[in-house]
């Protein structure tokens, strides 16, 4: 069984240390865009914290198990008055924020204002005995085209750790180099960039991720085995419509490249009641179809589960994947939500 499981961790992820998808993979990244996209942070009217867990292919011993933490908040945001949604935010009628800013011009409406975003980023990919962990930092800035609509660009950095514990795989090969090998980690930098055009109802971004092509390799044998970090392109957009007054509907779609893999995409929906409750799909091409629910709880907590049900050769071996992800929505003075909470 160690020999087959072996085999199947090595087809899965040689292309990963060579020139393919190297990045973890989740289900819900419309629930974090920052995972796919710098230019996110700073877009809330508060503190935005993440936490996710994905359990992939359950049922497959030593399959990949994937787990993030971040966090990303405003600097210089001054546009509370304006409602992230299409429903009303509960109005400042005492305390200290009542009059925390007017306009310099007799209007009704808030005149928008360029600010910044910061935020932080850590991930761990692990499969077997192979084992990723990225730690980074990210910023953005937001320029308002109009009342409604802004343009934010943003870059993240970092580090990204590879290891390799070869007590968790069985070498079928007696004298293998790397079961002799006494270096068994990798420390590389890491960069991404990325665009994003936003509103309350529409977002549309691209990004790119591993910037830097930097080499590296598990081995100091002789030849070396050549492997380097690949650059990963996203493009991500979504438009949401009102069905009356209570319901609205978001359809969207990521498209991805990690050359020389070819273009994948996902393909998703998500319906809400009153911005408090949503159930959705998801389809990834060649690859799985996807159930997502969620709810929020008083401009403070958001929980999202999703469940794969894998449509590729994998499916006989496995019971799918899991995924969840908890937010919190910290000093949310207006308890409202940005829009990236519903992307």
């Amino acid at each position: 069984m160690k020999k087959h499981l072996f085999l199947l961790l090595l087809l899965a992820w040689l292309p990963s240390f060579g020139q393919a998808q190297q990045l973890p993979h989740y289900s819900q990244y419309m629930l974090n865009p920052l995972l796919l996209n710098p230019a996110l942070s700073g877009t809330d009217n508060y503190l935005d914290i993440r936490t996710g867990y994905r359990n992939q292919w359950v049922g497959l011993e030593g399959a990949p198990t994937s787990y993030y933490l971040s966090a990303h908040m405003p600097l210089g945001r001054l546009d509370y008055i304006n409602s992230a949604t299409s429903f009303s935010p509960r109005p400042i009628s005492k305390g200290k924020y009542r009059n925390q800013w007017k306009p310099p011009h007799r209007s009704t409406s808030q005149k928008p204002r360029a600010h910044h975003g910061v935020g932080a980023l850590v991930q761990v990919d692990q499969a077997g005995g192979l084992k990723r962990t990225d730690g980074q930092l990210t910023y953005a800035y937001h320029l308002p085209l109009n009342a409604d609509l802004k343009l934010s660009a943003g870059v993240v950095a970092g580090f990204t750790q590879y290891s390799l514990n070869r007590d968790l795989l069985t070498f079928t090969a007696a004298g293998d180099p790397v079961t002799t090998a006494r270096e068994y980690n990798r420390l590389l930098p890491n960069v991404g960039v990325g665009v994003m055009l936003y509103s309350s109802r529409l977002y549309a971004g691209i990004s790119v991720a591993q910037v830097l092509p930097t080499p590296f390799s598990f081995r100091n044998s002789e030849p070396e085995v050549p492997a380097k970090q690949q650059r990963h392109v996203f493009a991500h957009g979504g438009y949401r419509f009102f069905l009356g007054k209570h319901f609205s509907v978001m359809p969207s779609l990521v498209v991805k490249h990690a050359s020389p893999s070819p273009v994948s995409f996902d393909a998703n929906t998500k319906v809400y009641w009153r911005d408090q409750f949503w159930v959705g799909g998801s389809y990834r091409h060649h690859d799985a179809t996807v159930l997502m629910a969620g709810f929020q709880l008083r401009q403070l907590l958001h929980l999202g589960y999703a469940y794969d049900m894998t449509t590729s050769a994998l499916s006989s071996v496995s019971h799918g994947s899991h995924e969840l992800v908890l937010g919190l929505m910290l000093r949310n003075k207006r308890d409202i939500y940005s829009p990236s909470q519903y992307w």
